[in-house]
C-alpha cells in the first residue's frame, strides 16, 4: 500500500498543524483510495512519527508509537497505544525487533489448505436438510457439536462462528483473548476458542475457531435459546440453497454447480467483514444493504444514509428496541413505502433507524442491512466465492403484508406472567395509558403460561382493528384495538 502511495506522491496532502496531548505536529493526509481518514501526526522538529489518526466508518481512533529504541542502525516503536473506537483501546508492546530477518525459502512455500468443511461420502452436495423457521424469522438447523446435540443459527452476518459463553463452558473449552465485538447493538466483549466441530446433517465443520460471547440477552429477546451461530465462514467455500417456501436448505461445493431455473442472479458486493447486495428505496439509485440473515427484522437503515436521504423526515414514527451482540438500544423505527432487490418490488416495509453511536450500524460504508423479514420471502442460492445470489419468489409471497407492532406493547414471559418491558410512543398502547412494569396473566382468555415468544409476537402483530383483551395481576381487564401508528 505504502509503495503506491510513494509512487503517486499526489497522494499525500499537507494538512494544517494540529494539537495533540499539548504538543503540536504536523500533519500528512494519505489516501489509500477508499473514504476512510488516515493522517501522519510527524514531529516538525525531528521528523519522527508520533502516531497515525484514523477514521473508519465514522469512528476514530489514534494509534500512538512510544518507546523508540535504534535496532541496526533503524530507529523502531516498541509500543503501540491505541485510543478510541470501538474495539480500538488498548496497547501492543515487543520485546525484541529484527529489523533485518533472514527469511528462509521455506517460509515462500504455500501451505497445506486444511479442509474447511467435509461433506458425507465426499458428495458435491449434502441435499436437503429441513430447518426450524423459528417466528418466522429464524433459521434454527439441528446440530451436533464436539459431541452434544443442540441447534445453530444460520447467521450470514456473523463474521465469524460464535459459542455461547454457557454452552462453551459446558463443553469444556477454555476461551482466551479479550476483543471487542460490534454488533448491531453497540460493542460487547468477545474471546476465543479452538477446537470446535460442528455437524450437521451431511456436512461438518471440523476443529474451528469460534468467538465465544455472552448470548443470554440475544437469546431471551428472540424467545429461544441461542447456543450457536454458524456465522459466514459457512458460507465462504459453499453454495448454500434456502429454500424459505418449503423450510430446508443444502450446502453445495462450488464445482459444478448449475443455479436452480428460474432465479434471478444479483450481485453480493464485499465491503469488508459482511456481503451487501444492492437495493432501491422508494426509487432512489441502488445502494449497498448488507446480507444478514441474523437479522430477524425486515431492513436497518444506517444513521449516515437515513441522515444523507432525509428518509425520516415527514414520516409517522415511533421507537423500538432493537440490536443484538453489545446488546438493545432504543431506536426508530417507521415504513419505508417500496424497496427494490434484484428487480423484485415490496411495499410498506417496517424499517428500523438506529441511533449513531459505536456500533456495527454506524457505518457509511453501507446503506443498511436487509433482514429475514424482506430474504424469508424469497428462494436464496448463495455463492459467496463467486460474488453473486440468486433469487426466487412468486407474487403472493412479495404481496404478504409485513408483520409490524400494531400495540405498542415490548413483551416479555417471565415465569406465570408476561411483563410489559416498553410502551412505543404515539401506540393504542400509550395512548390507552400503559407502562412498562405491569404485569399480565392471560391474552384473549389464553393463561401466560401457554403463550410462547411467536404467540406474543402474533399478539402484537395482528391486522388493525383487531381487539385484544388483556387480563392483568389482581383480574383487571383491558383491551386494545390494534392499529398501524407508524
Amino acid at each position: 500500500m505504502f509503495e503506491a502511495v510513494l509512487d503517486d506522491l499526489s497522494r499525500l496532502d499537507r494538512k494544517a498543524d494540529a494539537v495533540r496531548d499539548g504538543r503540536t505536529f504536523a500533519v500528512v493526509a494519505v489516501d489509500f483510495g477508499d473514504e476512510d481518514v488516515h493522517e501522519l501526526y510527524i514531529e516538525p522538529e525531528t521528523g519522527a512519527l508520533y502516531g497515525l489518526r484514523r477514521v473508519r466508518d465514522r469512528r476514530e481512533a489514534f494509534v500512538r508509537f512510544d518507546d523508540w529504541r535504534m535496532v541496526e542502525g533503524v530507529l523502531m516503536p516498541f509500543a503501540e497505544l491505541s485510543a478510541g473506537g470501538a474495539g480500538e483501546q488498548g496497547s501492543v508492546r515487543w520485546m525484541a525487533i529484527d529489523a533485518d530477518p533472514g527469511t528462509p525459502d521455506a517460509a515462500f512455500a504455500r501451505p497445506v489448505r486444511a479442509a474447511a468443511h467435509v461433506i458425507d461420502g465426499g458428495a458435491a452436495s449434502t441435499g436437503f436438510m429441513p430447518f426450524d423457521l423459528f417466528a418466522g424469522v429464524r433459521i434454527y438447523i439441528p446440530a451436533v457439536v464436539n459431541g452434544i446435540e443442540t441447534e445453530v443459527l444460520l447467521d450470514s452476518g456473523a463474521e465469524m462462528t460464535v459459542l455461547d459463553k454457557a454452552f462453551a463452558e459446558r463443553l469444556g473449552l477454555s476461551a482466551s483473548g479479550d476483543v471487542a465485538a460490534a454488533g448491531t447493538g453497540g460493542v460487547g466483549a468477545a474471546q476465543f476458542a479452538p477446537g470446535v466441530t460442528i455437524e450437521l446433517d451431511g456436512i461438518s465443520f471440523a476443529d474451528r475457531t469460534v468467538a465465544v460471547i455472552d448470548l443470554a440477552t440475544i437469546g431471551q429477546a428472540i424467545g429461544r435459546p441461542l447456543p450457536v451461530v454458524l456465522g459466514k465462514d459457512a458460507f465462504n467455500d459453499l453454495i448454500i440453497d434456502i429454500d424459505f417456501p418449503e423450510r430446508r436448505l443444502a450446502f453445495h461445493e462450488r464445482q459444478g454447480f448449475v443455479a436452480p431455473e428460474g432465479l434471478t442472479e444479483a450481485p453480493l458486493v464485499s465491503t469488508g467483514a459482511i456481503r451487501a447486495v444492492p437495493l432501491s428505496i422508494e426509487g432512489r439509485s441502488p445502494a449497498l444493504f448488507e446480507f444478514d440473515t441474523g437479522n430477524g427484522g425486515a431492513l436497518i437503515i444506517h444513521p449516515a444514509y437515513a441522515g444523507a436521504t432525509g428518509l425520516l423526515e415527514g414520516r409517522p414514527r415511533s421507537t423500538v428496541m432493537s440490536g443484538a451482540v453489545g446488546g438493545m438500544r432504543e431506536s426508530g423505527i417507521a415504513t419505508i413505502r417500496s424497496i427494490e432487490l434484484a428487480g423484485f418490488e415490496l411495499r410498506d416495509v417496517p424499517t428500523v433507524f438506529p441511533p449513531a453511536g459505536p456500533s456495527a450500524v454506524d457505518s457509511d460504508r453501507t446503506a443498511g442491512n436487509v433482514g429475514m423479514g424482506v430474504l424469508g420471502r424469497f428462494r436464496l442460492v448463495t455463492d459467496f466465492t463467486g460474488d453473486r445470489l440468486w433469487l426466487g419468489a412468486d407474487p403472493d409471497s412479495l404481496a404478504q403484508p409485513f408483520a409490524r407492532d400494531r400495540l405498542g406493547l415490548g413483551l416479555r414471559k417471565d415465569g406465570a406472567v408476561i411483563v410489559v418491558q416498553r410502551v412505543s410512543p404515539n401506540s393504542p398502547a400509550a395512548e390507552a395509558g400503559w407502562t412498562g412494569g405491569e404485569a399480565i396473566t392471560a391474552i384473549d382468555g389464553v393463561a401466560a403460561l401457554d403463550l410462547d415468544a411467536a404467540s406474543l409476537q402474533a399478539v402484537v402483530s395482528g391486522p388493525a382493528g383487531r381487539k385484544v383483551r388483556l387480563t392483568l395481576e389482581g383480574e383487571e381487564t383491558r383491551v386494545l384495538e390494534s392499529r398501524d401508528f407508524y
